[in-house]
């Protein structure tokens, strides 16, 4: 016999269930971050501007023409009653700068990242070289040759340069990361349609991998952990993830597995012999190096039990590809390092899927680990 609440909500403290899917759908728009709109009049918050403006025009009819107000960023960030300013009493008492101007609308497609940051090119340049110079060694799933802030997706640019601020360890700088982080947080779940494998019907691993979305993702993720330290441990010493990042982490890894990116042979189905060997290999690795970095995120942080979403852990025995190769390659950062680095290259066979030797050979050794 078929559950009356067949489809369930799987965000973090959320017990709501619902008989259809379209209705468990539009209840998941709640959990999406909003913008707390407050009455112009009365101190009533609101979260969709139609029921403000339907609750002016019944309770407050001679007040049509106030204008409405909307709550500074960061009060709109803690989802908090905002009284107005700048500066609010919030910010005053929290002792934070106070701005009503959002630069979320200027996160959408086919914007640069010039329009997405107010700093100079020459300051997003030196952001971006810090993340390679000190974070990227540890987290190496950007490939740095074929990187161009110009051409690549203002998300994952952006993302980029909060771990650049913040590694540069200057206080004004890791300041403004973690307003461009909460500023990123919003996008990521505005875009979420676009992303989230998790939430769409008829997905498959011939559907576009949006591997860019998903790389500024992790790093909004890594960088959450990073910048949250010192925080809480779980019974075997591992960093707890919060709830939003549990959920969010939750939706990538279920993305990637219904989009099939833990497969070689996917990966592989993805190009044609004519295609540059070159292309397939930098592709192909960006691919590995991301879902080993994914890996890495879900075996070594924890979760306490109330936070915990289903499907969120990646196990190794998923993981259905080689190693990656050739380290000196991957990180070549121009053309003299790359000839060096590829003489004598054993290029991608697109006909052998390395049965062999797959991560998932090894997942019980690595469990243990």
């Amino acid at each position: 016999m078929t559950s009356t609440s067949e489809f369930r909500c799987d965000i973090p403290g959320c017990n709501a269930s619902y008989r259809r899917k379209e209705h468990l759908n539009r209840h998941k728009v709640r959990h999406i971050p909003h913008q707390p709109l407050q009455c112009p009049v009365c101190d009533r918050v609101f979260t969709r501007k139609d029921i403000l403006r339907r609750h002016v025009r019944q309770k407050h009819p001679g007040e049509r023409a106030v204008p409405i107000r909307q709550a500074c960023i960061s009060c709109r960030a803690l989802k908090a009653r905002c009284e107005g300013g700048p500066p609010c009493t919030g910010c005053v008492r929290r002792k934070v700068q106070c701005s009503f101007h959002d630069n979320r609308s200027s996160l959408g497609e086919g914007q640069s990242p010039q329009q997405l940051n107010k700093r100079s090119p020459d300051k997003t340049d030196h952001f971006l070289e810090l993340y390679f110079q000190l974070f990227h060694q540890h987290w190496p799933f950007v490939h740095r040759g074929s990187f161009n802030q110009k051409n690549e997706t203002p998300l994952l640019v952006q993302s980029m340069v909060v771990i650049g601020m913040w590694v540069s360890d200057v206080p004004s700088a890791k300041s403004a990361a973690i307003d461009l982080h909460k500023t990123l947080e919003a996008a990521i779940y505005q875009q979420r349609e676009k992303w989230d494998g998790s939430l769409a019907e008829n997905v498959s691993s011939i559907c576009t991998w949006p591997i860019p979305m998903y790389q500024a993702i992790l790093l909004h993720i890594i960088f959450s952990l990073i910048c949250n330290v010192p925080t809480s441990l779980t019974l075997a010493l591992k960093p707890c993830l919060t709830p939003t990042n549990c959920g969010l982490l939750a939706s990538l890894v279920q993305s990637c597995r219904r989009l099939g990116m833990f497969q070689y042979a996917n990966m592989l189905a993805r190009y044609t012999p004519d295609d540059p060997a070159e292309y397939v290999w930098v592709g192909v690795q960006e691919v590995t190096r991301f879902d080993l970095a994914l890996y890495r995120l879900c075996k070594y942080h924890g979760f306490e039990k109330h936070t915990m979403v289903p499907g969120w852990q990646l196990t190794a025995d998923e993981l259905h590809f080689p190693m990656p190769k050739n380290e000196a390659l991957w990180n070549a950062k121009g053309k003299n390092e790359w000839t060096d680095a590829s003489r004598n290259m054993d290029w991608i066979d697109l006909g052998d899927i390395m049965r062999t030797e797959w991560i998932a050979k090894s997942a019980e050794l690595l469990q243990l680990i």
